[in-house]
């Protein structure tokens, strides 16, 4: 757990740990953006066991289903994973509920068997078996939609009903035993930037176990990456508010299952939502980061919780105002300047640092500072070496195989964009694999170029060294991210990146009235998010020109 927090990701921040309880039955149910790393970021930092809901396919997969089997995790066979037959004969007619065929043998289904037949668009329509009427007819548990109804003859297929009632009686024995279990009803991991219908799952045995007479308490957990598939990414993980399922639900599952999960499975979509960030697409989320940067005051600490509510308050803004003229046009220059900022290869948070231009006057300290930042990349470098000769073949192995996993996945997946989801997760289980393995090539290559002795140093010491290198490398990065457009403001005397900065105070002041016309009591609340108390233009905590640690200035993350 301790390589997941302080190796693959540079930061991990815990929000709403109060909220866990410390006793008693609890089920932990999140939102699936990082396949195996949510189970792993669950489980380290809920400070209790948790027993997860795991895809029984998996189980038979080398690592992971040894995973499975050390955190005792429950199998779960899930619909896509069950083979699909071939049906006799043709469908022929559907009206509401009934499905009518040609030439089939509807009696040899069972009930809550699903149907499987093709529609327009290269889409998939299932319906689940509820009564069998005939050979030829059967109704179904749900009207057929109008777009999918069938009309000519066609082809289907069905899967037989899966019994869950093994997995139920295990999950009703861990909440019995005042244990916990983990689960994420979105069903497979996916990179959606919001959030997919959740499965009846959780909401069934969460009720059904309260119907038993377990007192169970519901806790809903947010997991947000920024670049989550990127190593020395960030990472959030929020705690929402424990709950019980409603007394008046518990009683209406008792003689309405369907409509009473229905009911509590909007509750827990609710929840969900307030402890993640839902917006429509990759565009939107960063123009939604964007926003909040332009927004946030520059004196303002915000800790991980309040990072993550006012995030989510802004997205409120968009999808409120996402058909509104003068909000689109304030979304097309806040684009446009992120565009420009690339074209200038620096970031938001570095053209915030660009108000000691307009002074004029430092030249000779800002050509100060390219040579401090220049001799200190130099000395880093030096000290890299050994880094570079062992990690990048190790980085280089370990990206390649886990992207031809990820086209892998992306090829089997219907709900994946580009396979983000998986990318991070195979990259830390090829690590495990690759990394120890690199390690003992190293020292046995030195063993035989040199003594026992000197191996044996090599093996214990050089897992720490490498360690220290990566974190040397981040540092690294971030001054030569800071010192290649600081040498271009230089050549270019500040011409541009004076315009960027005069841009972004613009955009900032219209962030602010945008934020006070749609959204006044933000405002106010700005106030009690930390607001530090002394000014950008403090010598002492100004940072240096084109800083990247303006933004962590602005993040307390890590004390949350």
């Amino acid at each position: 757990m301790w390589v997941l927090r302080s190796v693959y990701f540079r930061e991990v921040t815990v929000v709403g740990r109060e909220n866990i309880p410390r006793t008693g039955a609890v089920v932990f149910y999140g939102n699936h953006q990082n396949q195996f790393i949510d189970a792993l970021m669950m489980h380290s930092h809920c400070g209790r066991p948790v027993r997860f809901l795991m895809a029984e396919k998996s189980f038979h997969r080398p690592v992971i289903g040894t995973l499975g089997r050390i955190f005792n995790s429950v199998p779960v066979v899930r619909p896509q994973d069950v083979p699909l037959v071939d049906g006799d004969g043709k469908l022929v007619r559907t009206e509401g509920k009934l499905i009518v065929g040609a030439g089939t043998h509807f009696s040899r289904l069972s009930k809550g068997d699903v149907l499987i037949w093709g529609v327009p668009g290269n889409a998939k329509c299932r319906a689940q078996v509820s009564r069998i009427t005939s050979n030829e007819e059967v109704e179904v548990t749900v009207p057929i939609p109008a777009e999918h109804e069938v009309h000519t003859p066609t082809s289907f297929k069905y899967s037989v009903r899966i019994d869950h009632s093994e997995m139920y009686a295990q999950v009703y024995d861990t909440l019995q035993k005042n244990q916990c279990i983990g689960i994420f009803p979105e069903g497979g991991s996916h990179d959606h930037t919001s959030l997919l219908p959740l499965k009846a799952g959780v909401a069934l045995f969460s009720l059904g176990a309260a119907e038993r007479h377990i007192s169970v308490k519901i806790v809903p957990v947010g997991l947000t990456y920024l670049y989550g598939h990127k190593f020395r990414s960030r990472a959030y993980i929020e705690f929402g508010e424990a709950f019980s399922p409603p007394d008046d639900l518990v009683k209406l599952f008792d003689t309405d299952k369907r409509k009473a999960t229905g009911l509590f499975l909007e509750q827990l979509n609710a929840a969900l939502r307030a402890v993640t960030i839902n917006v429509p697409d990759y565009k939107t989320l960063n123009f939604l980061y964007s926003f909040r940067q332009l927004y946030q005051p520059p004196n303002c600490m915000l800790s991980g919780h309040d990072y993550l509510r006012l995030i989510r308050r802004l997205g409120n803004v968009i999808e409120e105002q996402r058909e509104n003229s003068e909000f689109a046009e304030f979304r097309e220059k806040v684009e446009n300047y992120s565009d420009f900022c690339k074209a200038l290869m620096i970031r938001d948070s570095q053209a915030a640092t660009l108000k000691q231009l307009l002074n004029g006057d430092n030249e000779a300290l800002q050509i100060g500072l390219l040579l401090r930042r220049v001799f200190a990349l130099y000395l880093m470098g030096v000290i890299l070496v050994p880094f570079f000769v062992v990690g990048l073949p190790i980085g280089g192995i370990i990206k390649y195989l886990a992207l031809k996993q990820t086209k892998r996945a992306l090829s089997e997946s219907s709900v994946k964009i580009v396979g983000a989801d998986v990318t991070g997760s195979f990259k830390v289980l090829f690590a495990f694999a690759v990394v120890p393995g690199a390690f003992l090539l190293v020292t046995f290559i030195v063993f035989l170029y040199s003594d026992t002795r000197t191996a044996l140093v090599i093996l214990f010491s050089l897992p720490m060294a490498m360690y220290v290198s990566l974190l040397i490398l981040q540092e690294a990065i971030m001054e030569l991210r800071a010192a290649l457009p600081l040498l271009m403001s230089l050549v270019s005397q500040h011409m541009q990146f004076k315009k960027l900065y005069e841009r972004r105070e613009d955009l900032a002041r219209q962030a602010r009235l945008i934020v006070h016309k749609y959204d006044p009591h933000l405002e106010e609340e700005i106030k009690v998010y930390g607001d530090a108390g002394d000014s950008f233009d403090d010598p002492i905590r100004e940072p240096s020109l084109f800083s990247l640690r303006y933004n962590v200035r602005r993040r307390q993350a890590t004390n949350s």
